[in-house]
């Protein structure tokens, strides 16, 4: 098992990833920010009445990085260098560019660093 201060420095590459990634599209489509540890993804609907809420964050003491879409969630564990959630067995990658394209109608590819 990786130590936390390991584990600390992949969940930041993965969080700093993310919100690089979203920060190319339209800021009234979709936004995305880091607060305490926590990226929050803004979609749709002026982001606050209407709109959606997606969260990626982490969990320390499990080593796992938690990503919530709507009524769904995962939790995924490192595995051969990619976050995968070993009960659905979706990658993070994948599942970002899923709900997140299906949210704005229109694809988004998401490419998170390996460990």
């Amino acid at each position: 098992m990786m130590d936390e201060s390991t584990f600390r420095k992949l969940a930041d590459a993965v969080y700093r990833s993310v919100l690089a990634r979203l920060d190319r599209e339209d800021p009234d489509e979709v936004e995305a920010e880091l607060q305490a540890g926590v990226v929050r993804i803004r979609l749709g609907h002026g982001h606050a009445e209407g709109g959606k809420v997606f969260i990626l964050n982490h969990q320390a003491p499990l080593r796992e990085l938690w990503y919530a879409a709507g009524d769904r969630a995962w939790h995924c564990q490192l595995q051969n260098g990619r976050w995968v959630d070993p009960v659905h067995g979706g990658d993070l990658q994948d599942l970002l560019g899923e709900t997140v394209s299906a949210e704005l109608g229109r694809p988004i590819r998401f490419e998170l660093p390996q460990a």
